[in-house]
């Protein structure tokens, strides 16, 4: 969630806020802060201009009077005045002592002093002028500020609060977007991968929101209705060459094989014959080298709901008429209702494949027996011929059948056993992963 853009942008977009709010009100502190003081220092000037003017026209006795009577109005709420003799002892003035100063701090003070607050009593800060009097005298003018302070501090107690709230707001703000951004990149990265393993049916999630992301979503599932519609029509023409091609030459192979059995080995036809049936050989490895790159290339494989009852009873129809020609009874037992999910194409690619070992190399007469158990068991295909063991067939017909066998096993995420009496008798048992389980 941290490591998301969303997230990331939001903290700098808080942090640039925090600090315009910070910037605001510090200015807007400045500037009341400038207004208050520049008020009370010009209300000092005024009253401290006064003074000066009456102490040149009043006795001493009647200055004295006058600053008791001034400290004493009520009217004057928060002004400051004492009279100090040459000594620093009050003479007049609502101060009880004058202030501990430094002789050069200039006309200007600051202090705090004690006032009373109901039943108790309260430091305050006050700002006053001091000016020396006839005589030695000193006077002391100013204001109580606290106000003033305490509106000050109300202020940076507010600044902060609106800095980290505006950064909490942001953070928060962050982290549901970046959050309803991750659920749709997830949503969508779930449909994507689905998609690469072939099951174009997947579509991407779209909501109601008609926002970048959406209407990028409606664009992708338009592109994938129409690489749906390609894919199936190429799976169409791959399931059509493979039946068409595959069963002539499976009859032609079959005839060429028969034939050889009637004649002498070493005789001229029988070398054409052997040709014969070799060709056939390639030409079917090379069929099903291309139906196996057009499916790769169309990214189809093994990603379909397969009635494999239905497959296996077709593909022993296929082959029956192909055993017939040489006497081989091919006999079946089909459960109905078993269904895998993988690629249908290479699935019948991989019962052809044993099929057609089994018819190769059983005997004329001979028999071969298909079984499928499921759905009440996990799918399982056997196919068992009487015909030679392994010891009695040439190494390289057995790895080449075996070889692209379980390269179509693999390709479905299909497992093969076999077994094999040298004395004669094959049995092949394919296990095929249930729809149920492929889709736990």
């Amino acid at each position: 969630m941290l490591d998301t853009s969303p997230f990331r942008i939001a903290i700098v977009y808080s942090i640039v806020f925090a600090c315009g709010a910070a910037v605001l009100l510090g200015a807007v502190d400045f500037a009341v802060s400038r207004v208050v003081d520049s008020s009370t220092d010009n209300l000092i000037e005024a009253e401290v201009q006064g003074l000066r003017e009456q102490v040149l026209v009043l006795s001493r006795g009647d200055f004295i009077e006058l600053i008791e009577q001034r400290s004493q109005n009520q009217d004057v709420r928060g002004a400051v005045y004492l009279m100090v003799d040459p000594q620093l002892r009050p003479v007049a003035g609502n101060v009880p002592a004058w202030p501990k100063i430094a002789a050069n701090e200039g006309k200007w003070i600051q202090f705090k002093e004690s006032v009373p607050f109901g039943d108790e009593t309260r430091e305050h800060e006050m700002r006053a002028r001091r000016f020396p009097l006839p005589g030695g005298y000193r006077m002391l003018v100013g204001h109580d500020v606290q106000e003033r302070q305490d509106v000050k501090n109300l202020m940076m107690r507010g600044l902060i609060a609106a800095v980290v709230l505006t950064l909490l707001l942001g953070l928060g703000g962050g982290f549901w977007m970046g959050r309803r951004i991750l659920a749709q990149a997830g949503a969508i990265s779930a449909v994507a991968t689905q998609i690469m393993r072939g099951d174009l049916s997947q579509r991407l999630p779209v909501r109601d929101a008609d926002d970048e992301i959406n209407t990028l979503a409606r664009e992708i599932n338009g592109m994938l209705d129409k690489i749906e519609q390609l894919t199936l029509g190429m799976r169409t023409v791959l399931d059509s060459a493979a039946h068409d091609l595959r069963t002539p030459l499976n009859r032609l192979q079959a005839t060429a094989e028969g034939a050889m059995h009637q004649l002498v080995p070493g005789t001229a036809e029988r070398r054409v014959l052997e040709r014969v049936s070799t060709e056939v050989d390639r030409m079917r490895s090379t069929l099903d080298a291309l139906l196996r790159i057009a499916l790769a290339e169309t990214g189809t494989v093994a990603r379909e709901p397969v009635d494999l009852s239905e497959l296996v009873a077709s593909m022993v129809e296929l082959y029956a008429p192909v055993g017939e020609e040489r006497g081989i009874t091919l006999e079946s037992t089909v459960e109905p209702g078993a269904r895998v999910v993988g690629s249908r194409q290479l699935l019948a690619q991989a019962l052809a494949n044993l099929l057609d070992n089994a018819i190769k190399f059983t005997p004329d007469g001979g028999r071969i027996r298909v079984v499928l158990r499921g759905p009440s068991a996990e799918p399982e295909v056997v196919i068992e011929d009487n015909g030679c063991g392994f010891d009695k067939v040439p190494d390289n017909s057995v790895s080449d059948g075996l070889r692209n066998m379980r390269q179509r096993m693999a390709d479905i995420a299909g497992e093969c056993r076999i077994e094999s009496k040298p004395s004669g008798g094959t049995k092949v048992f394919v296990h095929l992963p249930w729809a149920n389980e492929v889709s736990a």
